[in-house]
């Protein structure tokens, strides 16, 4: 790397603009997701759109950094870059539910390298000293994104069309890669490296089947043999992958990693709270839109108060974690997370619409203090040769926690609406019709007695994601007790 020829400025503006690009994905999409199950249809599957994203993302994000240490990191950040706005692109056009999932399932494979290489890109062209900075300004903008995803995603479905949250990202993204490829310099090391290609296929396979499974379970049950045995099979790759990565010299997920009590037991906290985030992102705007008939873009603005929370969650787990220790830190964000989705379990149909923003900022704050306190943790409880994986892992845990979670509250959803339905004792609704439901126009063309079917079957089941977001925020607070003992200080460089 020649840094002294590199445009430091024209770079970190690149990667901020790349960085927001990927990190705008989750809310500005979940906004639109009504409308778009209105106009594709598969409400039963809609979660399949955000739990591809993220699982491909989360696969690509070992494979790109060790591409890039082969091949430079301009090379192969631009066709990261490339790969995802093609993606982006072709999701814009998407003709059916199954279409989109496809092309998602694209541009997360170039979101991979977008958040990798931009962490890596960093750390080459700034000094230890500067770095802190740099990375706070990153972490800047994903609380950015989360604040303008909602309100940008319901302004193209209420003024142009959904097609658009896809669309926008091309003029931004080749102003990226322009940007990248004038201000970076470096000069490429040819020095052999191994990819752990094998760990990475197993790893697909596993994870892929096993959100399958869960997607035929809502579907089908429990109790079918074809799930039982599938899901037996997603168990043995996991088993063989493990099995793999520990036989190879540069493993995908290194497991030694995770026999520090410190780094495992805090990757679990970053693994449940996602769980938990991912689902809000999901239901809260269906809740909104589909029982309340907001627009889509008046539930990006009551989401939003969780982003500008988010922040300041973030700023007092540093205060937390200096005065009273790991444990007491992580305990605290997750008793606020534990304390925002039990009142969540207390909505009704017609709660003040205030409650709404007061909920999603006590969650904001569980959120922001429990999972920059995961990744602090990461880092600081293991030496410098280490940290890169560590941190690594925390990323890892934290995409896998979002891409299992999307599909099992999709699954239980989809469960509980089929109840739902049977409680109901009728024949007069299907879930089919939730489709129109949480269509901004569709739900005016159902008769008013269907209308009110269908919202209170929608309710129940929303209402039962919401009891499952608490059980799991619980079970946060019990891992963060368990946390050993941990001193605030972190390793020198």
């Amino acid at each position: 790397m020649r840094e002294q020829k590199t445009n430091k400025t024209t770079v970190l503006i690149g990667l901020m603009i790349g960085t927001f690009l990927t990190a705008i994905e989750g809310t500005i999409v979940s906004t639109a997701m009504p409308k778009i199950v209105g106009d594709l249809q598969g409400i039963e599957v809609m979660d399949w759109v955000f739990s591809i994203f993220m699982l491909t993302s989360a696969i690509t994000v070992p494979l790109f950094g060790k591409l890039a240490d082969l091949f430079g990191r301009k090379k192969v950040f631009t066709i990261g870059t490339l790969i995802f706005l093609s993606g982006s692109v072709l999701c814009g056009f998407a003709w059916s539910m199954a279409a989109l999932i496809v092309f998602r399932g694209i541009q997360g494979v170039g979101a991979g390298a977008v958040m990798t290489l931009s962490t890596t890109i960093i750390g080459d062209i700034f000094p230890v000293e500067k770095r802190a900075k740099m990375f706070g300004m990153m972490g800047m903008i994903w609380g950015i994104a989360g604040i303008l995803g909602p309100l940008v995603g319901g302004f193209f479905v209420d003024i142009l069309s959904w097609h658009w949250i896809f669309f926008i990202n091309l003029p931004f993204g080749i102003l990226t890669v322009s940007l990248i490829s004038i201000g970076l310099m470096e000069k490429i090391s040819h020095e052999q490296k191994t990819v752990d290609y094998a760990g990475i296929a197993v790893f697909s396979a596993a994870m892929g089947l096993f959100l399958f499974v869960l997607q035929r379970i809502g579907e089908y049950g429990w109790h079918n043999l074809l799930n039982i045995g599938l899901l037996i099979s997603s168990f043995c790759l996991m088993a063989a992958f493990v099995l793999v990565e520990s036989r190879v010299r540069e493993p995908v997920m290194p497991l030694a990693i995770l026999q520090n009590p410190i780094v495992l037991m805090t990757n679990i906290l970053a693994f449940l709270a996602s769980i938990v985030l991912i689902g809000n992102d999901i239901y809260m705007p269906m809740w909104l839109q589909g029982l309340l008939g907001y627009s889509a873009m008046a539930s990006g603005f009551v989401l939003t108060p969780m982003s500008l929370t988010w922040m300041i969650g973030s700023f007092l787990s540093g205060h937390l974690l200096t005065k009273f220790g790991l444990k007491i830190g992580e305990a605290v964000g997750a008793l606020v997370l534990m304390i925002g989705t039990f009142l969540l379990m207390l909505l009704r149909m017609d709660s003040h619409p205030l409650s709404y923003y007061f909920i999603t900022a006590i969650v904001g704050i569980g959120f922001g203090i429990t999972l920059t306190l995961t990744t602090i943790a990461a880092q600081s409880a293991t030496d410098r040769a280490m940290r890169g994986a560590a941190t690594a892992s925390n990323q890892f845990f934290r995409s896998v926690g979002q891409t299992v979670g999307a599909a099992v509250f999709g699954m239980y959803f989809n469960t509980q609406v089929g109840q739902s339905i049977r409680e109901q004792g009728t024949a007069a609704v299907s879930a089919n019709q939730l489709n129109q439901l949480v269509h901004p126009e569709g739900h005016e063309q159902l008769a008013s007695s269907v209308r009110n079917l269908l919202r209170e079957v929608l309710f129940n089941s929303i209402h039962h994601v919401f009891i499952l977001f608490f059980v799991l925020a619980a079970v946060a607070v019990t891992v963060a007790l368990l946390l050993p003992k941990h001193t605030t200080s972190v390793h020198n460089e």
